[in-house]
């Protein structure tokens, strides 16, 4: 079970220096992980009114449409964003220098 950390005053289940989520890149596994670091926000309560497209396929294994532009759209566009406002200070949310579907919340100096 993840740690939560509080960040921005919402409490988020993630810890740093650690994977979200990794060896996978298909939306159908990154979009339910990444929800579910931030499942105690506004941002995840308004997902479920806002996004019917990416609802509709939740829990859907082998939808094709988890590969339709809305749900890489959401995933790419809106949900790297909320993962990112929520990355601690000193910190970015998104994949390893040395690994690229391995995601989490990683020290910036990773990057320099």
């Amino acid at each position: 079970m993840q740690k939560a950390m509080k960040v921005n005053g919402f409490e988020i289940y993630a810890e740093k220096d650690q994977s979200v989520i990794s060896s996978t890149l298909r939306p159908q596994d990154l979009i339910p992980a990444f929800l579910h670091v931030i499942k105690d926000t506004p941002e995840y309560r308004s997902f479920w009114f806002n996004y019917p497209e990416v609802v509709e396929v939740m829990g859907v294994e082998d939808d094709p449409r988890w590969e339709s532009e809305a749900v890489l759209d959401f995933l790419n566009e809106r949900l790297m964003d909320i993962m990112a406002k929520y990355a601690p200070d000193g910190y970015y949310f998104g994949s390893h220098p040395g690994n690229g579907s391995d995601f989490g919340y990683w020290d910036g100096q990773l990057l320099d």
